[in-house]
């Protein structure tokens, strides 16, 4: 196969749109659009390897398998290897834990599904993951495996019927993403796994199997390269984070990726002469190395320091990724690759599997040792461990699906006479307001969802867990409303966190109209303010704390910060029905200078913004009021 500069070059912008966005440059706001960039060049260029083998005569899977191998395994082993050095180093025992999941699963090439599965509300943020980006990788292995068998069931078929598959196989793909994203904006699933994805390997397939004619004309192949150039660079400067994607907005760059590959094929074009000049090239060929470094570079530095990346750490971020990338180019990748490698083809396949099994190993002790907990102290552990403690009832109690319901908390065989609703910042007070029903002789019965406030028939829009908020805010309300023995509702949520303030929103109105018909059916209601926000994760916080000075005494941020936060909801509080009680956890958490996150040995917190239930605690004694008449 001929070798093309220009897709080299055509790599370089994929990866540095990609890097641009990790790194949150400005102007790369849509970066991530060069995953797909690379998706449709790997249909391109697989197809292309294939059929002309095919062609020829010359095809075989042990040596398509073997060239991936070659291609892809010793870089991804040298990063992972050095992954699992300075992840043992700075990440937190529940943050290893899941960095050992995904070890595991980078290791089968099974991330994607892996990182899908990943869901619930409590775990960690995307940017605590620093084999995240390997889920492209697992879904590009996965076409790899399967789709040279279609290919060559194909070629030994007619032409028209070849094409009929492809292009069948492509339309399902594109519609079946389309509609889950339509049903779902924020889907995982149409992000993450291959089947929402193939339509862009196929369209990769399809340029190497039919040649564009039109582009034979000087005129066409240079509007058709220019148009794609242009959809590229629109979709990764004018898309952010908010865009629904995949489906149809990966369009625009899948096309333009496909449009400059086919007019390149027939000429010479201004765009594939500018991707064939040899800065754009080398970057283009460094790329698998480039994006394999930068991301767990950018993940374990924000962990490590525990704040936002400053400018002048994404420079040295995104000159450490192209140096190690120069290097892993260099002495490994280059190597290991054709078959006149450093290792034969029986090597090759044994250091594939002794290396799986050694990352599996690796990932399994992290698992099994609850985080290699043994890399601490104790008097470190009960820092890190502090905040990390959790409601046992949390799966039960805390769900995002059309099943969430009411808990009871307390004394089992009583009914309850208190009810708390709200989102996950009332559900860290579940075990704590159980402890007070407890002392009174009673039971409280507890409504939680994530990002589902206390509102009847109200949920943020095209959110995955819309419906399952709405069924149980409904269930909530008559429940309640119903309710004998419940005379006491308390509301809790983070209220800064919804439009309280927006005047195109009812969310204030639908509030207050939610208490004031509970009130008028002969319930007290009683409204917990805001907790104290760190500006960062309390437990990691604290454990760079104890890197740089021994174990801290204290963790408190200034009174007036909370404060001046407070008075950003204050119209919002003012507009309360009469008779509500208040409660006030910074009577507890705070007092006239600072507002406390980690006192008298105790995290109070489980990351920025929610309570530990060490924390919850300390605030319980304040709802013990709320259980009498």
């Amino acid at each position: 196969m001929e070798y093309r500069r220009d897709i080299d070059g055509l790599r370089a912008l994929a990866i540095l749109t990609v890097v641009g966005f990790h790194l949150k440059f400005q102007g790369f706001g849509g970066g991530f659009v060069g995953v797909d960039v690379f998706f449709v060049i790997s249909g391109f260029l697989i197809t292309q390897i294939i059929r002309n083998d095919a062609l020829r005569g010359h095809f075989s899977l042990l040596h398509f398998y073997e060239r991936r191998a070659r291609r892809l395994l010793p870089a991804l082993f040298v990063v992972m290897a050095a992954t699992v050095v300075l992840s043992a180093l700075v990440l937190l025992p529940i943050q290893y834990v899941s960095f050992s999941r995904s070890l595991i699963a980078a290791s089968l090439f099974f991330s994607s599904f892996h990182f899908r599965s990943e869901n619930g509300y409590f775990d960690l943020t995307s940017e605590q993951k620093p084999l995240l980006h390997t889920w492209s990788l697992s879904v590009e292995e996965i076409y790899y495996i399967f789709f040279p068998l279609l290919l060559i069931w194909i070629y030994r078929n007619p032409s028209k019927l070849r094409l009929n598959v492809l292009t069948l196989i492509g339309v399902i793909s594109f519609i079946g993403v389309t509609l889950a994203l339509i049903r779902n904006p924020e889907s995982r699933a149409a992000f993450f796994l291959p089947p929402g994805r193939a339509w862009e390997f196929l369209l990769g397939t399809a340029v190497a199997i039919v040649p564009v004619t039109a582009f034979k004309h000087r005129i066409f192949a240079q509007a058709g390269s220019g148009l794609g150039l242009v959809l590229i660079l629109g979709s990764a400067i004018g898309y952010s984070e908010d865009t629904v994607f995949p489906g149809p907005a990966a369009l625009l760059p899948c096309l333009g990726t496909a449009l400059i590959i086919a007019a390149g094929q027939q000429q010479s074009t201004i765009v594939s002469r500018l991707f064939s000049l040899t800065p754009l090239v080398w970057i283009g060929r460094a790329s698998y190395s480039l994006y394999m470094w930068h991301w767990p570079l950018i993940v374990l530095t924000v962990q490590y320091f525990g704040e936002p990346l400053t400018v002048q750490w994404k420079i040295l971020i995104l000159a450490a990724s192209a140096l190690l990338a120069t290097g892993t180019l260099i002495w490994v990748e280059t190597p290991f690759r054709g078959r006149q490698g450093i290792l034969s083809r029986k090597r090759i396949f044994q250091f594939a599997l002794l290396g799986t099994g050694v990352f599996i190993a690796i990932g399994l002790h992290g698992i099994l040792s609850n985080g290699w907990q043994s890399r601490y102290a104790p008097a470190v552990l009960s820092i890190v461990n502090g905040g990390q403690d959790k409601d046992p009832r949390q799966e039960e109690c805390l769900k995002s699906d059309l099943q969430a319901r009411g808990c009871l908390y307390g004394l089992q065989t009583e009914p309850p006479t208190v009810a708390l609703w709200g989102d996950s910042h009332a559900a860290v007070f579940a075990q704590a307001l159980g402890e007070q029903a407890m002392q009174t002789g009673t039971s409280a019965m507890v409504y939680t969802m994530p990002s589902c406030p206390p509102i009847a028939g109200w949920a943020i829009p095209n959110q995955p867990w819309r419906e399952a908020c709405l069924a149980l805010q409904d269930r909530a309300f008559k429940e309640i409303s119903d309710s004998t023995s419940i005379h006491t509702v308390i509301f809790s949520s983070r209220f800064s966190g919804y439009p309280i303030t927006n005047p195109a929103s009812d969310f204030s109105d639908r509030f207050y109209a939610t208490m004031r018909a509970l009130q008028a059916s002969g319930k007290r209601t009683a409204l917990v303010y805001s907790v104290p926000e760190f500006r960062a994760d309390v437990p990691q916080t604290l454990f760079n704390l104890y890197k740089d000075q021994g174990v801290p005494t204290r963790l408190t941020q200034e009174r007036a910060v909370f404060d001046a936060r407070l008075d950003g909801e204050a119209p919002f509080l003012l507009g309360l029905p009469a008779n509500t009680i208040i409660i006030k956890p910074s009577e507890i958490l705070c007092d006239t200078e600072q507002c406390y996150f980690y006192r008298d040995g105790k995290v109070l917190y489980h990351d920025g913004h929610h309570l530990s239930l060490t924390g919850a605690a300390e605030v319980g004694p304040l709802f013990k009021p709320l259980f009498e008449r």
